[in-house]
């Protein structure tokens, strides 16, 4: 959402309507100071035009008079329209799971399915595919087929895709459940549609700026295995890691936030990442620990999950290395389908907790939470 100071306008771009604030030109104000009174009339037989007095105004106690809370107190969806406390960071996001599930889960769930098939399908011709000598040791290597590289070539970008798509979809959904509108997965999808290209390239410059962090440490590493010297490698690969972590972590951290930019403010990847330094300035070691907590507890919650799926995905891998299909088959359901859970989960929560970073932020920096309930009262009226 944007503010137009001039007309007292604000665009809600993750659905493109457009409001009227109360109390600019066109609409009644709500709060403010009454019209002053109108004269009295002459009194009867004095002269055409004179000014009669009003007449005294007499002073009685009385019950004091109910007070309307005024906008600034409403909580119109999911939120108080005021700055998210940490304990709603952890909460708030099952909260928007049950208030509009359709696009909060149903949307990161299509993207991911979509990719997850995919996958599916890679891993079966990789496990039937007789020169990869997966599921049979004696098979002899004579070239992968093309079906499979294809294959896998597809679903592999399909993975990027969804990972780019599955956490920036939610964005709409929740900033609608804050004003207390659901809207449907079709409207989400059409929100986010544009913005894939950018979208896209914001995932590819998060992960260019965090490989070339690493490139020092991997130097270190080449030459110290072309010199044979054990210690040179070593601390090439400790720099490797120590740069990659101290660079992924504000990197992701923008990112996240940068996705929920491009959908709800429908800017460029550039101008993605430049709004988020601006708005999480001064707030971004408490934003890093909000993520991490949150990331912590959604990865006990999919944990859960995972280890009854591998245990199962276990056998049936140990069934599938003995040349039969079914547990193949059985192993590539079981993988595909903790992923899904897995992802949706993460996606769902993680999503949510960005999209409250970025109306957190601005409410802080930018008095949000005024514009916020000014589109809320509007609507309501």
């Amino acid at each position: 959402m944007g503010r137009d100071s001039e007309d007292g306008r604000v665009n809600d771009a993750s659905g493109g309507h457009e409001w009227t604030a109360p109390g600019s030109p066109g609409e009644p104000s709500v709060g403010g100071v009454p019209d002053a009174p109108l004269a009295s009339p002459p009194a009867p037989g004095s002269a055409p035009g004179s000014y009669a007095p009003p007449a005294p105004t007499v002073v009685t106690a009385a019950a004091p008079a109910y007070v309307a809370p005024t906008f600034r107190s409403w909580q119109p969806g999911i939120i108080p329209l005021r700055p998210v406390s940490f304990g709603e960071f952890l909460s708030v996001p099952f909260k928007a799971m049950r208030y509009n599930r359709a696009v909060v889960i149903g949307g990161p769930l299509l993207c991911v399915g979509a990719a997850m098939v995919l996958l599916a399908a890679a891993l079966w011709l990789a496990f039937t595919d007789p020169s990869l000598a997966l599921t049979s040791p004696t098979a002899q290597l004579q070239g992968i087929q093309a079906s499979t590289v294809v294959v896998a070539i597809v679903a592999f970008l399909a993975l990027i895709l969804a990972d780019a798509a599955a956490s920036a979809v939610v964005a709409p959904g929740v900033s609608r459940a804050v004003l207390g509108e659901r809207i449907t997965v079709g409207e989400a999808f059409k929100a986010l549609g544009p913005r894939v290209g950018q979208l896209l390239l914001l995932w590819l410059i998060s992960s260019v700026v965090v490989l070339l962090a690493m490139v020092p440490g991997g130097i270190a590493m080449v030459i110290g295995a072309q010199s044979g010297d054990d210690t040179t490698i070593a601390l090439g690969l400790l720099a490797m890691f120590a740069l990659g972590v101290v660079v992924a972590l504000p990197v992701y951290l923008i990112g996240a936030v940068a996705r929920c930019v491009i959908v709800l403010e429908q800017k460029g990847a550039i101008a993605s990442i430049r709004r988020t330094i601006g708005v999480i300035r001064g707030r971004f070691w408490w934003t890093v620990l909000i993520v991490i907590v949150t990331g912590l507890l959604v990865g006990i919650i999919t944990g859960i999950f995972q280890q009854v799926l591998t245990l199962v995905g276990s056998i049936a891998f140990a069934v599938g290395m003995s040349g039969a299909w079914v547990g193949t088959a059985i192993f590539i359901l079981v993988l595909v389908l903790g992923s899904v859970i897995t992802y949706v989960l993460t996606y769902s929560y993680m999503g949510c907790v960005y999209v409250l970073v970025y109306i957190d932020a601005r409410i802080r920096h930018e008095g949000f939470d005024l514009d916020l309930a000014r589109a809320a009262e509007s609507r309501r009226r």
